[in-house]
């Protein structure tokens, strides 16, 4: 009750703004109230603005009215207040009741005085602008649709379908119908979208750092062939590389064209790193094609079920593939309670570890945790099958193959079992791989490059650990990649005390050309050739 009336009370201050409109309206009433004059139209102004009052500050009538127009414009409701007719009308009554035609003359001068030094300029630069075409449409627009409208007919395009900043979007909709868009004014508003791909290309849009592999790839499924953006921004050699040409630019906006379509992401996924707002480590990625195949890697903690099942509804709620890389509770917990009650959310395979039992794990690491794992076994999963170092897997054309995962050799090794008994595999498409090191620390290093050597090596790596501990430099740097992905929080990537190695990890990836990928930036995306 009490957030709802702070919305009205924050609305009217909104409505109200710096002006002295309200202070006049209410001395206005308080003159009606007192005067004797037509007690009818003093009861009517009186009563109205009363009950529109308690209407709109009363919770319960308050709440109704926002969930109908929704809280950001419940400001508008102010509009009903006679505000401008009640202090005409007052003025006119004191005016009349003044003696004498030089009085009443003076007694005007003045009341427009007020007005004028209390108020704000209607036609004030903020609100209006004078027009520059006859469409009374921002010129930018019409320059945009004109090179677009151009460049389709000198190429014999007829599907026209743009992306653009979100301030454009309303005003070209109104001047050229025929070009498309992914998405209208409803979900600059907050608002959802039609389809999942245009809420992505929404979400890169507005993002500060914009991944525009990824807008290609989402244009691409979204069919959408052209963009526009601020020419200011030296974007053109970034999205030549993705497949744009530049069509052309009014000097405010270049206009580019893509020249791939979705069939031209064939063999090609999308990998996406999720995060998590509230500053917890987890490890929860999903794999994409364009067909909608759709794997998924662990998927974070019990807390997190919700968040992972409503990304996994928005990719169709089928699951080609969940991969598992060990049963702690930030890898597996989500995983376990969504497979209690899979709802509408279809799993084809679960691949996971047969990890050594949680007595043994616990004996071996007295301070480690097995609550999430004992849920796991007790599961009945039908899809399920364990995998051991060398095994290899498919799915829908994508190879994954393993190169760790518990058996005799870790307890040899190492006491850590959940960890570094965690699956570590690489996937790779038809060019490029990704290397996942799960939870896999320091003490298998050297095994691994020993048995495996050049096969680990990829394009991409999910760092071991989250980036904390994890394995040796040498693994890291033996494995070249570009892109090194730390399922971390910015407390634990920032960290200065020494007490985590986050930070450290971090600046070897650096030095060796690989882009630092954390939670402060999710999602984070590639595409993997």
């Amino acid at each position: 009750m009490r957030e709802t009336f702070q919305v009205a009370k924050s609305m009217y201050d909104s409505y109200n703004g710096t002006g002295m409109q309200m202070a006049l309206f209410f001395a206005c009433l308080i003159y009606l109230f007192v005067q004797k004059k037509e007690k009818e139209k003093r009861f009517m102004f009186l009563g109205y603005t009363l009950l529109f009052f308690i209407i709109c500050f009363f919770p319960v009538t308050a709440k109704i009215i926002i969930r109908c127009i929704d809280a950001e414009v419940y400001w508008r409701m102010f509009w009903l207040l006679p505000t401008a007719i009640v202090t005409a009308y007052t003025g006119v009554q004191v005016i009349m009741q003044m003696d004498g035609k030089y009085r009443r003359h003076l007694l005007l001068g003045f009341m427009l005085l007020v007005v004028v030094m209390t108020g704000t300029f209607v036609y004030n630069g903020s609100i209006f602008d004078r027009k520059a075409n006859h469409y009374k449409l921002p010129q930018d627009v019409v320059d945009i649709c004109d090179i677009i409208e151009r460049d389709a007919a000198e190429n014999g395009i007829a599907h026209k379908k743009l992306i653009t900043v979100s301030e454009l979007v309303p005003s070209i909709r109104q001047y050229d119908a025929q070009i498309k868009m992914p998405y209208g004014n409803e979900v600059i508003r907050g608002n959802k979208t039609e389809t999942e791909d245009a809420y992505q290309i929404f979400r890169i849009m507005n993002s500060v750092n914009k991944n525009w592999e990824a807008l290609a790839w989402y244009a691409a499924m979204e069919n959408c062939n052209y963009l526009a953006y601020p020419a200011d921004e030296l974007i053109t050699d970034t999205l030549f590389t993705h497949g744009y040409d530049k069509v052309g630019e009014n000097g405010v906006y270049s206009v580019f064209r893509s020249n791939r379509s979705k069939e031209d992401y064939n063999g090609e996924w999308l990998i996406t790193q999720y995060g998590d707002a509230g500053g917890n480590q987890l490890m929860f990625y999903t794999m994409q094609d364009k067909e909608g195949h759709l794997v998924v890697v662990d998927g974070g903690w019990v807390t997190d079920a919700d968040f992972v099942r409503q990304i996994i509804k928005s990719l169709g709620s089928h699951v080609d593939a969940w991969i598992v890389t060990h049963p702690h509770q930030d890898h597996a917990g989500a995983f376990t309670e969504i497979y209690k009650k899979k709802k509408k959310i279809t799993i084809d395979q679960v691949y996971a570890v047969d990890m050594a039992p949680p007595a043994q794990c616990l004996e071996s690491a007295p301070w480690d945790e097995t609550g999430v794992y004992e849920q796991f076994l007790q599961l009945d999963i039908p899809e399920l099958t364990y995998v051991h170092a060398g095994d290899t897997f498919e799915v829908a054309g994508l190879s994954f193959e393993v190169f760790n995962a518990y058996d005799d050799y870790v307890d040899e090794l190492s006491n850590d079992l959940l960890n570094d008994g965690s699956m570590m595999f690489k996937v790779t498409a038809e060019h490029e791989s990704m290397l996942f090191c799960a939870d896999v620390g320091k003490r298998m290093s050297d095994y691994l490059l020993e048995t495996y050597g050049d096969a680990l090596q990829a394009d991409y790596i999910q760092m071991g650990h989250h980036g904390n501990g994890g394995l040796k430099s040498d693994f890291y740097e033996s494995i070249g990649a570009k892109a090194a992905f730390f399922d971390a929080p910015d407390w634990l990537m920032q960290d200065t005390s020494g007490r985590y190695t986050t930070q450290k990890n971090a600046s070897l990836m650096a030095s060796g050309g690989a882009v630092v990928c954390s939670f402060s930036t999710a999602p984070n995306q590639i595409i993997l050739k």
